[in-house]
């Protein structure tokens, strides 16, 4: 008697003997996309309505659309991959701005792939929100460090500035005061051949002192105001990471998808012009945003994978967790592993945390499941 049994995915078709074609051409049939389409004319809205039905595929618009008395409607695309490349196809040579849509669209259809990766937090501050995140003494500094590193985090972001709701604007001269003698023995120890530091600041002199010592990586919660910061990442040749923060750039659009999606499109022009092509992209989880906006970015993270860059999500022990929780932030570890792991499985390859070999732990399942 034939049995059955129900599959999470597409994983398991080498065990039946099917050939790579019959693989690649039941992957394009199997995964499923979904777009919101806004603001879409009302000719364009019945056109791209009939070509998705023509392939199987669907636009579900408003009952009334068919009457086309709004000048624009929107709606959700449903389709498979390779339904997807035929409404491309179909709506390149189409009016009413579906060549732009076709064009959108055909962005999504790429594939990028990182292994994810751990960042561990180091603050070197008296005032960053989770108390037990505070470290000072170098010899502790050490210990963590090489702690992680047996364990296989990744990566070590210092920082000499808290920026949580409220903080201080710090100049480089007090930062540089706080992180410098950490810096300067990491050095000595030469830790910058054994792991990937990350400078995060805001600062530029803290940050060239920072690469003069060998850190990887500029992580500046200002999303790269001052331009004069980018030009450091194309000197020393260093990956930037492009942070979307809502106190610096208040939102001029209701949809929280769409606003990052500006910014990043903007910043990217500017950084491309310095011939930067190492980006990890960052969310600003937290960064002015309330609970709502925070888990409509995570849940719709993979929208950004079409950029072609990395995604980096830092929610560790945050409000956000603690508002669904209930939980203060020293007891929001659990909640933190949870919302980090959907980001993960929605796209995000770079996680930043306080609590790092939790989290590597967290990737080894991941990576064994997977």
């Amino acid at each position: 008697m034939a049995e059955i049994y129900r599959l999470e995915n597409l994983s398991n078709l080498c065990e039946i003997g099917a050939t790579k074609y019959a693989n690649d051409v039941a992957l394009k049939k199997g995964k499923i996309f979904y777009f919101k389409i806004k603001d879409l004319n009302s000719v364009a809205t019945q056109i791209l309505k009939q070509e998705c039905l023509s392939v199987g595929s669907d636009f579900i618009t408003p009952r009334n659309a068919i009457l086309c008395k709004e000048e624009t409607y929107s709606g959700i695309l449903i389709a498979t991959l390779s339904q997807l490349i035929r409404i491309i196809d179909k709506c390149k040579i189409q009016p009413f701005g579906l060549s732009n849509i076709a064009k959108l669209l055909e962005s999504h259809t790429k594939e990028y792939s990182f292994s994810p990766k751990i960042m561990g937090i180091i603050n070197i501050t008296d005032d960053s929100f989770y108390e037990d995140s505070r470290i000072k003494n170098i010899d502790e500094i050490i210990l963590k460090i090489n702690n992680w590193i047996e364990f296989g985090v990744d990566i070590v972001d210092i920082g000499g500035v808290s920026t949580r709701p409220g903080s201080e604007f710090v100049d480089s001269k007090e930062e540089l005061s706080r992180i410098k003698d950490v810096i300067n023995e990491l050095y000595k120890l030469k830790f910058m051949d054994k792991i990937t530091f990350s400078i995060d600041s805001y600062n530029f002199d803290t940050i060239r002192f920072c690469l003069d010592k060998g850190f990887k990586i500029i992580n500046d919660v200002y999303g790269l105001k001052d331009e004069n910061i980018i030009s450091l990442a194309r000197d020393y040749k260093t990956h930037l990471v492009l942070m979307h923060n809502s106190w610096i750039y208040p939102h001029k659009q209701d949809d929280i998808i769409l606003e990052l999606d500006s910014f990043f499109n903007q910043k990217l022009e500017i950084i491309d012009k310095y011939g930067i092509n190492d980006v990890i992209l960052d969310i600003g989880f937290g960064f002015g945003k309330d609970k709502k906006q925070n888990l409509e970015l995570i849940k719709n993270l993979r929208h950004f994978t079409y950029l072609g860059y990395e995604i980096l999500v830092g929610a560790s022990r945050k409000r956000t967790i603690g508002d669904i929780t209930a939980k203060d932030t020293k007891d929001r570890l659990s909640g933190s592993l949870a919302l980090h792991q959907c980001a993960i499985m929605n796209g995000a390859s770079i996680i930043r945390t306080h609590d790092a070999i939790e989290h590597v732990d967290m990737i080894k399942i991941l990576k064994a499941l997977d």
